[in-house]
């Protein structure tokens, strides 16, 4: 076919060295690739007949030109290599569009480019992106440097043809993205499917950690427009040993928004969703397969094919994110033709059956081969254990535990840590030998850990509940083997005093006690352990910890530091700090075991609203064992402190805090395991709380008496003893201690002792006020909520519950505005000044009307009075004014209604009282306030007055609508009693012999005539609700005052007074004008 060499760099004499290549058919039968070189520089190699192959260098402005300091040339058939001459691109700047031509100049040419770094700008990667948008001739190449994404479009049929199409700065947006200042870079870069012709997915790392990112290209340069970014897991890609620089990522596979990265030593991960966030695939070299030397993208074969050193072509077909691709080997074709596309494989591998005994004896002669040094490729082993079934087994999180440890590598590491010794002491009892066992046990564990991660290369492929079995185990040999050690040492301790180590209550007696207990509960469940010695029968069973020791412990603690233990206080306090410093160097070091093994454990697993399990050391017998330690101390303690030994209770205190963080961590793991709702839950919540009410009120009475140097339990001094009240606050904060949590932040601004200790406290509480947010599931409201409360019925440090209202008013901040409305709504007296501080005016105009109906004391009162419905309906009104509302706004006018009716009883009062008013009398409804005005019996009362009439007309105009059409009969004897009060004869009278002026006078002062006015006239008072006419039209009043009043006795004229001091203020229906001018009577009555 011939060769061609890359031109050597005219300033150096170095030729390229080829960082990237992508090659595909030709249109012509040959075939072209795109090269790309460390300084960034790309050629396009063409085949495109025997023997000719054209090398032609893609500039980025748009030329190929050869020699000097930019590469290029074409070489001629043979091989040599034509570096003088300059070969135009077939798409040269003439032949290019407009767009394109634009274009070019946005670009930054990084070859050309002598200031940048040569390994930033090396290519990283190639790859064919499709057909060019409106050229079916071209194609699309997407090409990553260390510092940029370029899209080029490429002829096919092998004219040399080429452009770039746009550049974006990447390593920039990839940065920003991660949100990071470390050392990124970019690895690999290929097209994805999309709604635009742009769409990358982008491989990035930061040191050890990898990233993807799904991307889009911006037309015009700029930077690249990164969507969504990912970060897996650490080990979630499977590096299989090798660098990170030839790392690949590939996309267009199944599902359409899948990823697939293949490392350079064979592994592979297959990541989907449309943040990249979700694993599908993981294919480790080390767990046989051998490593995969080149992957595709195959939507026609449901998803991927991918070339493995032992399986040969694979192809995964993931039907469904979360379910596992099933991997099928495709049948190898020797054809000189490009064979036809593949057809879909679905052929799912059938099940396994296994002996469980003979896979378990396969793990343990693996690793037994591993341990000797006789375990050959690690590879070989995964395959062979792969093989022989030991990774077909699917636990899930439901699993119970006996089926989890019955899996065959839990089984065998439960081998090795519960192993028995080969020797058993004598009847002297336990000794050095068995602290050295369970280094051994310790030793030959973590190797254990080691073959699965590092030799077989399985560790991943195991569920994650035997993940955590086997842990498990680790804990629990970290734990014995500190318990062994206190043991060992009170032994030491015992030999230096000289005692035999029997004398009852004595630290070495009492963890003997404890080992031989959990001992014999431990040999009633097991015959092989019948005759061995029950105390070194505790320290050989690893996974009894939990289930014997942890209990025996407690029994311990219970039966000689407890309530009911004989012994004096300092016997008691020996036994509670030997046996609790057992029981926490056994949790203490299984969380010492799980923060150094921590990449190994497996992401926890929540199930819908629950959290998983509690962990063994968050079991019911560490539970127990905790529960029993705080209690003792806190009897202790408070013994000590009332004068039975003073120099024990500093001690005390701190073994009492030592013990209720892991006790109270405990309780809510137990809550937060337990389905809402469920009973479980409520007992784990009750035991949550009572363990709360146990250790934090005596934390914080610790915390009050002061701690400083004092003695410890066996007479030495021991500095730094007691309880501080950070570390109350500590445990509170995380455990709802919101009590003693209060108390702390109100001491230290009690102590405050000047403005910036003032400030840093409050600060202090604002943002434990802002961060403890409650869990309302189990009904645990906020610490804000619970501030407020408490400042509503506890004096506190400020001296008095009002004062502390008022400041709880004036200083809240901002952000707690709607906790605190919420808070003050039962409390509508301060809930209204809180909304008017916070600019609420409506809100509080709500909330001063319904005060104006309930008094000053809210719903707890006996209502309000006369003055304080006037002084709430005032603000009320001034509130909806403040808030923009008009004069004539409905919520106004029912306002200015309600004033009006507080009015009328003020003034009917003082009239009746001789002109001293009663506003402390409760304010009458509008019915009996009418039935006030006129009187008992509607008939006339004596000292009555013709205004009390009038005002029962107010009233009715006050009262709305629906009062006065169910009130229409009252409203009748209210005109009745109105034309009652006048001599109408003496008026008809006057009428034919006085002037127009003064018989006008005398008409518009009678009580028809003003209440004609009340009623119909619109523009001279408040009147709620539609016209009176509605109920009682002026023609209607009319007829009810002409039969009242004539009785068919009088005349016309006489009758004419009453028509007309109704007609002038209202149009009596029939009527065509006014009786007389209204501006001769328009005065005030």
């Amino acid at each position: 076919m011939g060769e061609a060499r890359l031109p050597r760099r005219e300033n150096t004499g170095v030729a390229p060295r080829v960082t990237a290549l992508a090659a595909m058919p030709s249109a012509r039968g040959g075939s072209i690739a795109v090269v790309g070189c460390d300084r960034g520089e790309l050629f396009l190699v063409e085949c495109v007949a025997r023997g000719t192959v054209t090398v032609t260098a893609m500039r980025r402005d748009g030329y190929a030109s050869g020699g000097g300091g930019t590469p290029g040339g074409a070489s001629t058939p043979g091989g040599g290599s034509n570096v003088g001459g300059s070969t135009p691109s077939k798409w040269g700047a003439a032949a290019m569009s407009s767009a394109k031509a634009a274009l070019r100049f946005l670009t930054d040419p990084l070859a050309s480019d002598a200031t940048v770094n040569a390994d930033e700008d090396a290519v990283r990667s190639l790859a064919w992106a499709g057909p060019a948008p409106g050229r079916g001739d071209a194609t699309r190449l997407i090409a990553l440097t260390g510092r940029r994404l370029e899209e080029w479009e490429v002829e096919r049929d092998g004219g040399g043809g080429h452009a770039p199409v746009v550049s974006n700065r990447a390593l920039g947006a990839v940065t920003r993205a991660l949100r990071t200042e470390g050392d990124v870079e970019l690895i690999s870069a290929a097209p994805a499917p999309g709604a635009g012709v742009g769409a990358v997915v982008v491989l990035a790392a930061e040191g050890r950690r990898w990233s993807l990112h799904r991307a889009e290209l911006r037309a015009g340069g700029g930077s690249l427009a990164v969507l969504a970014s990912a970060v897996p897991a650490a080990g979630a890609v499977p590096s299989g040993g090798g660098a990170r620089g030839g790392a690949t990522v590939l996309a267009g596979g199944a599902p359409m928004d899948a990823a697939l990265v293949v490392t350079p030593g064979g592994g592979a991960a297959l990541f989907a969703h449309e943040t990249l966030s979700e694993q599908m695939l993981m294919h480790d070299p080390a767990a046989g397969g051998g490593r995969v030397m080149s992957a595709a993208a195959a939507p026609s074969v449901g998803g991927w094919l991918m070339l493995t050193e032992l399986m040969g072509v694979v192809a995964y077909s993931p039907a469904t994110a979360d379910a596992a691709a099933t991997p099928t080997e495709v049948e190898r074709e020797m054809e000189t033709e490009a064979p036809p596309p593949l057809a879909a494989v679905d052929v799912p591998i059938p099940p396994i059956d296994v002996d469980p005994a003979e896979v378990e004896a396969a793990v343990r002669a693996e690793f037994a081969a591993y341990a000797s040094g006789g375990g050959g490729v690690p590879s070989e082993a995964g395959f062979r254990l792969r093989a022989a079934g030991a990774l077909t087994s699917s636990l899930d999180a439901a699993a119970s535990p006996e089926v989890v440890s019955a899996a065959p590598f839990a089984s065998n590491s439960r081998a090795i840590v519960d192993a028995l010794p080969k020797h058993w002491p004598g009847p002297s009892g336990p000794g050095p030998a068995v602290e050295m066992h369970l280094d051994e046990k310790a030793r030959r564990h973590d190797m254990f850990l080691q073959w699965l991660v590092e030799a077989a290369g399985v560790y991943n492929l195991l569920s994650a509940a035997e993940r955590e079995r086997i842990l498990e185990h680790g804990e629990m040999v970290a734990a014995l083997l500190c318990v062994r050690q206190i043991h060992n040492e009170a032994a030491e301790a015992d030999d230096l005093e000289g005692g035999g180590g029997e004398e009852v209550g004595k630290p070495l007696e009492l963890l003997r006690e404890a080992a031989v207990a959990a001992g014999e509960a431990l040999q009633s469940s097991d015959a092989a352990l019948k005759g061995r010695p029950a105390a070194e029968v505790c320290y050989s069973r690893a996974t009894g910890c939990a289930t014997a020791l942890l209990p025996a412990l407690a029994d311990g603690i219970d039966a000689h530091g407890g309530a009911d233990s004989r012994g004096s206080l300092h016997e008691r306090a020996t036994a509670l700090d030997t046996l609790s410093r057992a029981l926490l160097g056994a949790l203490n070091a299984a969380a010492d075991y799980r923060r150094s093994h921590a990449p190994l454990y497996p992401p926890s697993v929540s199930s819908g609203s629950t959290a998983p399990a509690p962990r063994w050391n968050a079991g019911e017998g560490a539970r127990r064992a905790l529960r029993a330690a705080a209690v003792a101390a806190v009897l202790l303690r408070d013994e000590a402190a009332r004068g039975g030994a003073p120099d024990l209770a500093a001690p005390l205190g701190s073994r009492l805090l030592a013990v209720a963080t892991p006790l109270l961590d405990a309780c809510a793991a137990d809550v937060a395991a337990a389905e809402p709702g469920s009973d479980a839950r409520a007992a784990a919540r009750a035991e949550y709380i009572s363990a709360r009410n146990t250790v934090l009120p005596a934390l914080m009475d610790a915390a009050r008496e002061g701690g400083g140097g004092s003695g410890g339990f066996h007479g030495a001094v021991r500095p730094g003893f007691g309880v501080t009240m950070d570390a109350v606050a500590a445990v509170a904060e995380a455990h709802f201690g919101y009590e003693q949590l209060a108390e702390v932040c109100e001491a230290a601004l009690a102590e405050a002792a000047d403005a910036t200790a003032v400030a840093s406290a409050t600060a202090r509480l604002h943002h434990h006020m802002r961060t403890l947010r409650g869990a309302p599931v189990d009904g645990e409201g906020t610490f804000a909520t619970f501030m407020f409360e408490r400042s509503m019925s506890h004096p506190g440090c400020s001296g008095s519950v009002g004062r502390r209202i008022a400041e709880t008013l004036q200083n809240t901040p901002d952000e707690f505005y709607d906790e605190l409305t919420d808070c003050l709504r039962p409390r509508p007296p301060l809930l209204w000044l809180h909304q008017l501080r916070a600019d609420d005016y409506v809100g509080a105009a709500s909330t001063l009307r319904g005060l104006s109906g309930t008094g000053a004391k809210g719903i707890s009162g006996k209502g309000a009075t006369l003055a304080e419905r006037r002084q709430f309906l005032s603000l009320a009104k001034l509130s909806l004014l403040a808030s923009g509302a008009s004069s004539e706004a409905d919520e106004i006018v029912s306002i200015d209604a309600a004033l009006n009716l507080t009015e009328i009883q003020s003034g009917l009062l003082a009239r009746r009282s001789g002109g001293k008013g009663d506003d402390s009398a409760t304010p009458l409804p509008p019915l009996r306030l009418v039935e006030s005005c006129l009187g008992e019996g509607n008939g006339g009362a004596a000292g009555s007055e013709p205004e009390d009439v009038l005002d029962a007309f107010s009233v009715f105009a006050s009262a709305g609508g629906a009062f006065r059409e169910a009130n229409k009969t009252l409203l009748e004897a209210c005109w009745r009693r109105a034309a009652a009060e006048t001599d109408w004869e003496q008026l008809s009278e006057l009428r034919a012999s006085a002037g127009d002026v003064k018989y006008v006078r005398s008409l518009v002062n009678t009580p028809v005539a003003r209440a004609a006015r009340r009623c119909y006239q619109k523009s001279f008072a408040v009147r709620l609700g539609p016209p009176f006419d509605e109920v009682l039209t002026p023609r209607d009043v009319l007829n009810l005052l002409e039969g009242a009043i004539g009785g068919g006795d009088r005349s016309d004229a006489a009758l004419d007074p009453i028509r007309e001091a109704i007609g002038l203020y209202a149009l009596v229906e029939g009527d065509d004008e006014d009786v007389v001018p209204r501006d001769s009577y328009d005065m005030d009555v």
